[in-house]
């Protein structure tokens, strides 16, 4: 940038200046960055990248009087070699010459293999650093939440955890993980297994609910979490068929609701004309186990 600056002249001295302070900014403090190694393949992609531009603009500007309108600046030749280097083409700049059309093949030709290839694979370093990011961020965390399951109840849960403000990692499996934000803390795998549930610092959480659509799924997830954290944790599960209320009990888990038994009972004390508040409702929502 500070190279283009200074090639366009008295025109962008300030943003000239701002860009050299930036740099040196970024030299000093280029340490603290958490990978400022990079690899020998990442280099090529760059280099890549700035040598085709620099082919690009340069020679749009060579033939800058074969093209119509007339390439004349800096500007206008680094927006055609994007668009020819993307394939994009919108035609309000033609090459008219021969010399130009077969500068513009090449470009076209360097833009689908080197271009293209260079900045895909920058894209899934940028991806995997993400990801790292995030796994960074989960390690750190203590006295959270953690919900394990896709069913809609989790999403509700999620969604009133979020409004209060407070730490909440989703477990669930990789193709129901549309149904949360895309800014939300969500572990992907098999949510019974350990080693998912371990991603999710359930050993330092505050609380882990299972609400899985399946009392034997929620099951499972319980067992894992009795063994990874033991009785060090909250447990909160849903029953999804009342039958199977006596063999969740018998994980100790520390809170257990049924939202068909809450639904019938609220409607039988309001047809019957008794008080409903909110001692009421966390008495049906909630049982100690």
């Amino acid at each position: 940038m500070l190279v283009l600056d200074i090639t366009l002249g008295s025109a962008y001295l300030i943003h000239g200046a701002y860009s050299s302070v930036l740099l040196v900014l970024l030299i000093h403090f280029w340490k603290q960055f958490p990978n400022q190694s990079i690899s020998n393949t990442a280099g090529v992609a760059v280099f890549s990248i700035a040598i085709l531009n620099v082919y690009s603009v340069l020679g749009s500007l060579y033939l800058g009087s074969h093209f119509n309108p007339n390439i004349t600046d800096v500007f206008q030749a680094f927006y055609f070699s994007m668009v020819s280097m993307a394939t994009v083409g919108y035609g309000d700049i033609v090459p008219v010459t021969i010399e130009s059309r077969l500068f513009t093949v090449s470009v076209v030709f360097f833009g689908i293999t080197i271009f293209t290839t260079s900045v895909v694979y920058l894209a899934g370093i940028a991806a995997t650093d993400t990801r790292k990011i995030v796994n960074k961020r989960l390690l750190k965390m203590k006295n959270h939440y953690v919900i394990v399951g896709a069913s809609q109840v989790a999403v509700f849960v999620y969604n009133g955890l979020k409004k209060r403000g407070l730490q909440t990692v989703i477990v669930c499996d990789e193709q129901h993980r549309d149904l949360f934000p895309p800014d939300a803390l969500v572990v992907s795998g098999e949510v019974t297994e350990i080693a998912t549930l371990d991603k999710a610092s359930v050993k330092d959480a505050y609380c882990v609910m299972a609400l899985e659509k399946s009392d034997v799924e929620n099951t499972y997830v319980l067992l894992a979490v009795k063994e990874i954290a033991g009785d060090k944790v909250k447990t909160i599960t849903m029953i999804n068929e009342e039958r199977n209320r006596s063999k969740l009990q018998l994980l100790h888990v520390d809170y257990i609701f049924s939202l068909p038994e809450m639904g019938s009972e609220v409607l039988m004390k309001y047809l019957s004309g008794e008080t409903i508040d909110n001692n009421t409702i966390a008495d049906l929502v909630i049982h100690h186990s």
